[in-house]
């Protein structure tokens, strides 16, 4: 299902500051991208609440969430949640996640690590997906999600506050402000106006006279588009029809006709 990994790296997970689950989460959006047909929210990292655990418990949680909404008709990527997540180093991995009743496989980002003192700690750095619906959910109810081992011998239960969601939500709303509704795209239909006796004369005798006679009466047409107030006098058969024709012509026909000259 989570098919993209979005070059995250632990620099990610520890580069900004992190938000206690007590936090009032006032500022709690890291960074906002506006991207070609999506928004994409990324909250601060935040320590959630640690549950009862199976056979293990964690020495340290830090998880993130990033939030993507399509402003155009093309999908967004899939909304996700990164973790970085330490525990005393066993002979198992953590491979699953689950909530909300669904059960996902995790997604490595960056290889797993693990440091030795008087104890060995492991930690694993991993992505799960997660719906904007369940977004939505977890701004009411706040989201607890489950890690566990394939043969589930060990399993960790963490609580993100609801109002950590909810930040990312105002956010998303404050930005829908300034972003354009998507408006479905309709077929164009084209439609050729008709043409008034004025219009497809003058057209007509525009291009039987000379570059320097086409030249001399667009200088006077514009000069006259308002209203006539100097003639084109000429010797050619040519400016004498043009001119005639755009005399006769209506305000909207001498529109067409300099829409057309400046066309050319």
């Amino acid at each position: 299902m989570y098919k993209r990994i979005l070059g995250l790296s632990v620099v990610l997970l520890s580069g900004c500051s992190t938000l206690s689950s007590d936090d009032d989460f006032s500022d709690a959006i890291n960074e906002v991208e506006r991207k070609a047909n999506y928004i994409s929210i990324e909250a601060k990292n935040i320590n959630p609440i640690e549950n009862k655990a199976v056979g293990a418990n964690s020495l340290r949680n830090t998880s993130q969430l990033t939030a993507n909404y399509s402003t155009t008709n093309k999908a967004a990527p899939e909304s996700y949640v990164a973790v970085e997540l330490s525990y005393f180093k066993s002979s198992y991995e953590y491979s699953l996640v689950s909530f909300n009743d669904i059960e996902e496989k995790i997604t490595a980002y960056s290889p797993s690590t693990e440091s030795c003192t008087e104890h060995c700690t492991a930690t694993q750095y991993f992505t799960f997906p997660i719906d904007n619906e369940d977004i939505v959910s977890s701004a009411k109810n706040g989201l607890t999600y489950t890690v566990k081992t394939m043969n589930d011998l060990s399993r960790l239960s963490f609580t993100i506050p609801a109002g950590y969601f909810q930040a990312v939500l105002d956010e998303k709303a404050l930005q829908f402000q300034y972003t354009p509704a998507v408006v479905m795209a309709q077929p164009v239909i084209e439609t050729k106006a008709e043409e008034t006796k004025p219009v497809e004369m003058a057209k007509y005798w525009f291009d039987e006279a000379t570059a320097v006679e086409q030249e001399q009466f667009t200088e006077w047409a514009f000069a006259n588009r308002k209203s006539i107030s100097t003639q084109l006098n000429s010797d050619s058969k040519s400016l004498e029809m043009l001119s005639y024709w755009y005399e006769k012509a209506s305000t909207e026909d001498k529109a067409q006709i300099l829409t057309w000259l400046l066309n050319k």
